[in-house]
C-alpha cells in the first residue's frame, strides 16, 4: 500500500485525534471551544485582578490624603495667630499686607503745639527717633479742636474758639521740613463737649430731652443721630484740609456700662429681654458704627485707621457690636497700651494688626506703629 504523503491537507490542523469514532468536524469543533473557553478564563481572571489592583490603589490614595490632611490641621499657623471662632457680629480680619516705606511715628503733644518756636525741637526729634510720621491730636477726648475751627456747629459748641494751638504751621513744617507723614487723631462719639452743647446729637436719658451721662459723668454723642455724624464727618474733612495726610479715628463706639437709662433715637425698637433682641440691637450697632466708618471715609479722601480696644480685638466687645474687622478703614488700630500679652514680642510678629503704643520704646520690633498719649487740652481754664 503506497505512503501517503505528509501534509497532504495543509488546511487541517496535525493534532492527535482521540480514539474513537469521532468526526473531523466534532473534533475540530471541541479544539476550537477548549480554546474559546480558556481564553474567557483568562479575561475574566485579568478582569478580577485588575480589579483587586484598582481598589487598593483607591484605598491607598485615600489613606494618603487623609494622613496629609490630618497633619496639616495639627500643624500652628506661620504667620498670623489666628482669632477665635466667628461669632455671629464676628469675622475674620481682611488687612492688607504693608506697602510702602514703614509707620514709625511720635507724638506731638497739645503743649508742644502752643509755640511756633518748638517746631525745629519736633523736626529735630523726628529725625533722631527716625520716624516716619507725626500723630496729631486734632480734636481731643474732652471733645475740644485744637484749631481755629470753620464749622457752623463748632460756633455752637465753642470747641476751639479760645484755641491758640499753632497745629497747622506745626504740622506744615513736619511734613515740609522733616518729610513727615500726618497722622491727625480725631475723637468721635466720646464727646461730652458736642453731647452737651447739642442734645439732638446726644444719647438722651430716659423720659427727658437731657443728654445722658455714663458712670463717669461724660455724655457722648448718638451714633445714630444724623447731627452727630454730620458733625464729625465735617471735623474729618476740615481735619484734612489743615495738613493730615491720614487720621486715626478714636471713640467710633457706643458707651458701655449700665445703660438702663439711656437712650439711642434712631435705634430700632425692640423689647430689649431675651437673648436674640439682644443680638438684634447688636447687630443694628455694629451696622451703624460700620456705615459711619464708610461715611468717614469718603469725606476724608485719605488713609483711615479706627482704634478698637485690644480686648475687642480677641473676642469683639459690646460697645462696637461685635467688632470692626473688615469695616471700610484702611486699617484696624489696635490699643495695646495696657495689655498684658502686648508685652510678648511675638505678638508683633504674627499679628496682622497696626499697634497703638505709649511711646516709640514699646514698639517690640512692629514694623508699623502709632504712638498716642491722650490729652484733654485745658482750653477752658484760659
Amino acid at each position: 500500500m503506497p505512503k501517503k504523503a505528509k501534509n497532504e491537507n495543509p488546511d487541517k490542523l496535525t493534532l492527535q485525534q482521540p480514539i474513537g469514532t469521532v468526526s473531523e468536524e466534532d473534533f475540530q469543533e471541541h479544539v476550537w471551544g477548549r480554546r474559546a473557553r480558556r481564553r474567557m478564563k483568562i479575561r475574566r481572571a485579568l478582569r478580577l485582578t485588575l480589579g483587586c489592583l484598582l481598589l487598593v490603589a483607591a484605598l491607598a490614595w485615600g489613606f494618603i490624603i487623609t494622613e496629609t490632611l490630618l497633619r496639616v490641621s495639627e500643624l500652628p499657623p506661620d504667620s498670623v495667630t489666628q482669632l477665635p471662632e466667628p461669632t455671629a457680629t464676628t469675622q475674620e480680619p481682611t488687612l492688607p499686607p504693608p506697602e510702602g516705606p514703614p509707620l514709625r511715628s511720635f507724638y506731638v503733644s497739645l503743649r508742644l503745639l502752643d509755640r511756633n518756636e518748638d517746631s525745629p525741637r519736633l523736626v529735630a526729634q523726628a529725625g533722631e527717633l527716625g520716624a516716619t510720621a507725626a500723630v496729631v491730636t486734632l480734636k481731643d477726648g474732652g471733645g475740644y479742636i485744637s484749631y481755629p475751627s470753620n464749622l457752623m456747629q463748632q460756633r455752637r459748641i465753642n470747641a476751639s474758639q479760645k484755641m491758640r494751638y499753632r497745629t497747622y504751621w506745626t504740622m506744615r513744617d513736619l511734613r515740609e521740613k522733616a518729610g513727615q507723614r500726618i497722622v491727625g487723631v480725631i475723637h468721635c462719639f466720646d464727646d461730652p463737649l458736642a453731647a452737651g452743647a447739642m442734645p439732638e446729637a446726644a444719647v438722651l436719658q430716659r423720659g427727658t430731652e437731657l443728654p445722658w451721662a455714663d458712670g463717669q459723668g461724660r455724655r457722648w454723642l448718638n451714633p445714630y443721630a444724623p447731627e452727630a455724624r454730620e458733625y464729625l464727618l465735617a471735623v474729618i474733612r476740615e481735619g484734612v484740609s489743615q495738613g493730615a495726610t491720614e487720621l486715626l479715628l478714636a471713640g467710633v463706639a457706643f458707651p458701655e456700662g449700665n445703660l438702663q437709662g439711656a437712650v439711642f433715637p434712631g435705634q430700632i425698637e425692640i423689647d430689649p429681654d431675651g437673648e436674640e433682641a439682644q443680638a438684634l440691637i447688636l447687630a443694628a450697632r455694629n451696622e451703624a458704627l460700620r456705615s459711619f466708618v464708610a461715611e468717614a471715609k469718603e469725606a476724608a479722601g485719605v488713609p483711615i485707621y479706627v482704634m478698637i480696644p485690644g480686648q475687642a480685638a480677641l473676642d469683639g466687645a459690646e460697645s462696637l457690636g461685635g467688632d470692626l474687622w473688615g469695616c471700610a478703614a484702611d486699617f484696624i488700630a489696635v490699643d495695646t497700651r495696657g495689655a498684658p500679652w502686648a508685652r510678648d514680642e511675638s505678638y508683633w510678629r504674627t499679628r496682622p494688626v497696626l499697634p497703638v503704643i505709649e511711646s516709640h520704646k514699646d514698639a517690640r520690633g512692629a514694623r508699623d506703629y502709632l504712638v498716642l498719649v491722650d490729652e484733654i487740652s485745658d482750653i477752658v481754664r484760659r
